[in-house]
């Protein structure tokens, strides 16, 4: 019974894997601040990051000062504001599925959507909320929903239909029109839209902001701003967070207006004979790469270890700013604003490429580099003379006279020849010793020297190390001298 449960698990598990592999899904384009997705019928939340991919059925999360823009396959676009819940309840395409099917749900927050226009009766699109009931055609509209569910529908370009989900009645809300839902009511009557882009108003009142790339990365804006510009209505004053910008005798209009490091929600105003138009522009300014900080310097040399523990702390001071920690092109760890990594890197023989970098949602980047050498491989030594572990010398008495204290003063001297290899990879020989007596090979390996001896037992101690600190000794040879 145990044997069949697994097998069925891992059955379900392959068949949810394979349908995820066919669903059609949307992809997350740019992301700032804490936004999580909670896919279908899981229970952790998990954080989203840039180019992942979401599918049907998953929840979209946002946090203070979080944004996240989806791309839908067919390129429509929708960006999430702060403080929203979102629901993808539906993503259909022609050519997975055989349809061509998106619909929403907004709780709680605010969403800007793009949508590519429709061609025909079969394809569908829809937000819902609440409250209401959005059908679209090709359109760029804004939708919020407040805490007390009472939704509002923007609609800058195209048409929209609006219903309410509790009482009948439908509206149609076009081009710089708004209406309003509440629950248990049906929806208002279609009003002008106090948000003008691109567009003019019934009463002819022109605002216009040109597009503004949404993330900056240039260190001048925080010092010369963003420059704004546009066109208005001619003899209309603009202001960008209360400062007048300048409007020509044609209307267009130009400023500057000073930003600061992480999220800018920027007002611009236009006003004439007591209309008035206004402009939310939402800026990422992400001008500071990301630091690297690590516990035991990153530096070349040789080492005779495998295991190379590399750990650190990476950390922005851009608000809001991911950052993601690669080790050898590989990722590491993703943290918010500050966080540290860990990771025990096996080396290989030899010469071994380590490179750390970190790169934060604007592509500004940090690395650290260096090369290390791996040698765990001991010295060789080969004594060739005398070429026995235990050698005796029949060595001539003193001459009569000196007594035992002449005998024990006798000295000898005994040649030492040999060859030293340091297998390859080398790090090279650093020292060579014998009883204490430093050798220096030659360049083959060979060596040769002289060493005092006494009478009687003459023990040899043989010292060599490597630069990467393998260590061969051998005490195990003697010299006699009879």
């Amino acid at each position: 019974m145990k044997r069949f449960m697994t097998k069925l698990l891992i059955l379900v598990s392959f068949f949810s894997y394979v349908n995820a592999q066919d669903q059609s899904s949307a992809t997350i384009k740019f992301v700032i601040g804490e936004v999580q997705r909670l896919p279908a019928n899981q229970t952790s939340w998990m954080n989203v990051s840039l180019n992942s991919q979401v599918f049907k059925g998953d929840r979209i999360k946002t946090a203070l000062d979080s944004r996240v823009e989806i791309e839908m396959p067919d390129g429509s676009q929708l960006r999430i504001d702060q403080n929203t819940i979102f629901d993808i309840k539906e993503i259909k395409t022609t050519e997975k599925e055989g349809e061509d099917e998106m619909s929403f749900s907004l709780w709680v927050g605010n969403i800007w959507a793009k949508f590519k226009k429709i061609v025909n009766n079969r394809q569908s699109r829809r937000i819902e909320s609440p409250s209401a009931v959005v059908a679209i055609r090709g359109t760029t509209l804004e939708v919020n929903v407040d805490q007390q569910q009472i939704t509002r529908v923007s609609v800058e370009e195209g048409q929209v239909a609006v219903t309410s989900k509790d009482v009948d009645g439908e509206v149609l809300v076009g081009s710089n029109q708004q209406t309003t839902v509440k629950p248990g009511e049906a929806p208002e009557d279609p009003g002008q839209s106090g948000k003008t882009q691109n567009n003019e108003s019934n009463s002819g009142f022109v605002f216009q902001l040109d597009k503004v790339q949404i993330q900056q990365t240039d260190p001048m804006v925080l010092t010369g701003g963003i420059r704004l510009s546009g066109r208005t209505s001619p003899g209309a004053r603009v202001a960008a967070e209360g400062l007048p910008l300048v409007v020509d005798a044609s209307g267009n209009f130009n400023g500057r207006v000073n930003v600061q490091e992480g999220f800018n929600n920027i007002r611009v105003v236009a006003e004439l004979n007591g209309q008035t138009a206004t402009e939310n522009l939402r800026l990422f300014v992400n001008t500071k790469k990301p630091q690297i900080r690590l516990s035991s310097p990153l530096v070349a040399g040789f080492l005779n270890k495998r295991d190379y523990s590399l750990s650190g702390a990476v950390f922005d001071d851009t608000p809001l700013d991911k950052i993601t920690v690669y080790l050898n092109g590989e990722e590491l760890a993703e943290v918010r604003g500050r966080g540290s990594f860990n990771r025990t890197i096996i080396l290989q023989e030899g010469k071994n490429d380590i490179s750390v970098s970190a790169s934060d949602l604007a592509k500004n980047t940090i690395e650290k580099s260096e090369q290390i050498f791996l040698d765990t491989v001991k010295p060789i030594i080969t004594i060739t003379e005398p070429a026995q572990t235990t050698y005796t010398r029949l060595e001539p008495p003193a001459p009569p006279g000196g007594g035992v204290s002449s005998l024990r003063n006798e000295r000898f001297v005994q040649v030492i020849r040999g060859v030293i290899i340091d297998p390859e990879p080398s790090s090279k020989l650093k020292r060579m010793s014998i009883n204490g007596k430093e050798i220096q090979p030659n360049s083959d390996g060979s060596f040769q020297t002289e060493i005092p001896l006494n009478r009687g037992e003459n023990r040899l101690q043989i010292y060599a190390e490597d630069v990467a600190g393998n260590i061969s000794r051998d005490n195990t040879r003697r010299i006699i001298v009879r």
